[in-house]
């Protein structure tokens, strides 16, 4: 009976649970992806650097694969670099806002790029630091119980803290409410990284020998022969068939919200609606798509691509209409956005998994995140570049006939039969 109450896992598991709530709804109210753009779309940033930023910020996250993968992984402890990076985080977004406050655009214009590229940086840092330590720390229920914690108590914190923020300020002009909005986050990344530190940290058995293993680094020609080799395996042609069109396809959300930020940005409700419909949407998403999921992988993804494409022809019509001028319109549209993406990326992990041999996993996977990443990187920078010429609209438009042509792919290549069967 002792042994269970001193046990550093369970005691460790409301601690992390307190975390990743807190972290949610920091990550929410100053989300990169909608936050953010309506920020510098209400400071008059050229719209082909408020669209590019998506770009800017993976390429932070890829050169965080590549470079700081190896050095995070023979760490023994990683709760204080996680409460670092949760600082890191916040730091960033502080560091935008105050130099926005001087209104140059040209320092406004280069803290957000600076702000996007750190924030890639740390974002994915802190990521592979928690997919190691909540391995280590927790049984797989508990990491199960805290991932669904962590949407839906984060969500449904996140839409309460933007509605009493929203009547606090909404007589307040557009900078004064935004930057409350993301003081709010700022606060919370801090609480955040205050409370992982109260964990219990037990360095794993095994540290000693991943330490010897992280020790002998790829050299980069390695590692881009390894991902050219991939595509001599005939299940990884196929799935990347199916994987590339799905990178335009979760572009959706910052471009969606762009077309918003455009519309709304001076609104007093623009910006709380966006907050609201993101976070509904990732509340929705956890219990709709696991249900789903059980029956068809195949399902999840060609529904999810079907939802981005109808929401982004709704979007366009009433936009050449001259009639999207009603801020609950494009709330709708971000809410059915962020509800499809969030199934499509569950479901094309776990159907990665299917169809991968086990031998070939690590290797496909890096593989995959490398090329994706390239390719995510290349067409936000094009999509920014047609939205700055032309219109955001266009870009959406491109995103839906992407959209329809992945519900294709996935429909054709994702065979049902193989959803739930291990693949040898």
């Amino acid at each position: 009976m002792a042994t269970n109450t001193t046990d550093p896992s369970r005691r460790n598991v409301p601690v992390i649970a307190s975390q990743s709530i807190l972290s949610q709804v920091a990550w929410t109210l100053g989300s990169p992806s909608i936050v953010l753009p309506f920020l510098a779309i209400s400071l008059e940033l050229p719209m082909f650097l408020a669209g590019a930023l998506v770009s800017i910020r993976m390429v932070g996250s890829m050169i965080s694969d590549v470079f700081l993968a190896q050095p995070i992984a023979v760490q023994a402890r990683k709760k204080r670099g996680i409460a670092l990076t949760e600082l890191g985080l916040g730091g960033c977004l502080l560091m935008a806002l105050a130099i926005a406050a001087t209104g140059s655009v040209t320092l406004t214009a280069i803290a957000f790029v600076t702000a996007f590229f750190l924030i890639g940086l740390i974002e994915e840092s802190q990521s592979l630091m928690l997919s190691d330590l909540l391995g280590d720390q927790l049984k797989s229920k508990s990491r199960m119980v805290i991932r669904y914690l962590q949407l839906g108590a984060g969500g449904l914190g996140a839409i309460g803290l933007v509605l009493l923020i929203h009547e606090i300020t909404k007589e307040y002009p557009p900078f004064s409410r935004h930057s409350a909005v993301i003081a709010a986050s700022v606060s919370f990344f801090l609480f955040s990284a205050l409370c992982i530190l109260g964990m219990a940290e037990v360095a794993p058995d095994e540290f000693r020998d991943r330490k010897a293993q992280g020790e002998s680094r790829q050299s980069l020609q390695s590692i881009v022969s390894g991902i050219v080799g991939m595509f001599e395996q005939p299940w990884f042609r196929r799935y990347m068939v199916m994987r590339l069109p799905l990178v335009v396809v979760s572009l959706s959300v910052p471009f969606f919200a762009l077309i918003a930020a455009e519309a709304h940005h001076a609104s007093a409700k623009g910006l709380t609606a966006m907050i609201i419909s993101s976070a509904s949407g990732y509340l929705v998403s956890a219990p709709l798509w696991q249900l789903v999921n059980m029956k068809s992988h195949r399902a999840v993804m060609v529904t999810g691509n079907l939802m981005v494409a109808m929401t982004g022809i709704a979007l366009l019509a009433f936009h050449y209409a001259h009639i999207d001028h009603e801020v609950h319109l494009h709330a709708i549209a971000l809410f059915v956005v962020s509800v499809a993406t969030t199934g499509i990326s569950s479901a094309r992990k776990l159907y990665f998994l299917d169809v991968a041999p086990k031998n070939q996993r690590i290797k496909g996977a890096a593989a995959i995140k490398a090329i994706c990443r390239l390719a995510a990187v290349a067409i936000s920078a094009v999509l920014a570049a047609v939205a700055h010429m032309h219109e955001v609209a266009s870009a959406i438009a491109f995103i839906v006939l992407v959209s329809i042509w992945s519900a294709f792919a996935c429909y054709r290549i994702a065979q049902p039969q193989k959803i739930g069967h291990s693949q040898a």
